[in-house]
């Protein structure tokens, strides 16, 4: 193998979730040589992730809570390891939004801010029921124009009805 094929491999073995013990035992290499392939296999896929060799880290809090949203962190997480305070935080998640093409969450905030439980709850009771879109529209249709009393006063009498006939059965 030459210089390249070993140092390829030892990154493979270390993907694999080897440790470097093993991949010095498997590459008969020395570990500070390994740490050394190691190291420079993240420089490059920093690189290639757009940070610059000798700067892996965002250089604005910006760029870096954006990276972090990106990476799953809530706004929370963010606070916290960028010691921003939680408002500047939010604009800047706000932002994110925008950039990611989530610009209607921002707006279903800003309509929902003081009703966030409510609008929680819907949710969760949409997602329990199932409902899709179309059931959806349908029931706000129904609410919309006052028919949703007259569905249950017919979903009552049928149920009478039927219990009328089961009996008589």
């Amino acid at each position: 193998m030459n210089r390249e094929e070993r140092e390829e491999y030892v990154v493979q073995l270390y993907k694999e979730n080897n440790s470097i013990r093993e991949i010095a035992k498997i590459m008969h290499m020395s570990f500070r040589h390994i740490g050394l392939i190691i190291n420079k296999a993240k420089l490059q896929a920093e690189r290639e992730r757009g940070y610059a060799a000798e700067d892996t880290k965002p250089k604005s809090p910006e760029s870096w809570a954006f990276k972090m949203f990106s990476e799953g962190k809530s706004p929370v997480e963010v606070a916290i390891a960028l010691d921003e305070p939680g408002d500047r935080v939010r604009a800047i998640y706000r932002e994110y939004w925008e950039l990611t093409g989530r610009y209607k969450l921002g707006q279903i905030y800003d309509e929902a801010r003081y009703n966030l439980s409510n609008l929680s709850k819907l949710h969760k009771i949409v997602n329990d029921l199932g409902l899709g879109e179309k059931e959806i529209i349908k029931v706000s249709e129904l609410a919309k124009y006052n028919e949703l009393q007259n569905l249950q006063w017919k979903v009552e009498y049928l149920r009478n009805e039927v219990n009328m006939l089961e009996n008589e059965k």
